[in-house]
């Protein structure tokens, strides 16, 4: 989550809105605005936060501020639901699937590849062997 002070109205602000909106989308952000004006000059929302998969609402602080813009306040909102699970990874499974594959990691990959493609490719590999030793398991209230 980013939140702040971006300057811009997503409303209002036409292209340099349309840029703003078109880089979220490359990053899988979504605009959470508030439901108020957030500076005190004009009759604009330019502070707001961005979000991947979190539910959150967003007010503004109405009262004295030393600032032009009014400050956010930002409130995570769950569910409350009985279905929820916990996770643990399994290190010393990953540690083996890591062991394993290190000739290729080392031999074949970083030697034949540009750095930049391996190291995106090696981030994906972690990425995906962290989320496949991953044990799931209710939590129990």
């Amino acid at each position: 989550m980013v939140m702040g002070d971006f300057n811009i109205d997503i409303e209002r602000d036409g292209d340099k809105a349309d840029k703003l909106l078109e880089w979220m989308d490359s990053g899988s952000l979504r605009p959470v605005i508030p439901d108020s004006n957030t500076s005190l000059r004009s009759n604009r929302i330019i502070d707001y936060a961005l979000s991947t998969n979190i539910d959150l609402s967003m007010q503004t602080y109405e009262g004295i501020t030393s600032s032009d813009h009014k400050p956010l306040l930002g409130v995570f909102t769950v569910e409350d639901d009985l279905n929820r699970e916990g996770t643990r990874t399994i290190w010393s499974v990953f540690s083996l699937v890591l062991a394993y594959t290190y000739d290729y990691w080392e031999q074949k990959e970083w030697n034949t590849q540009s750095a930049e493609f391996t190291y995106e490719n090696f981030i994906s590999f972690l990425t995906l062997l962290s989320n496949r030793c991953q044990q799931r398991f209710p939590l129990n209230r």
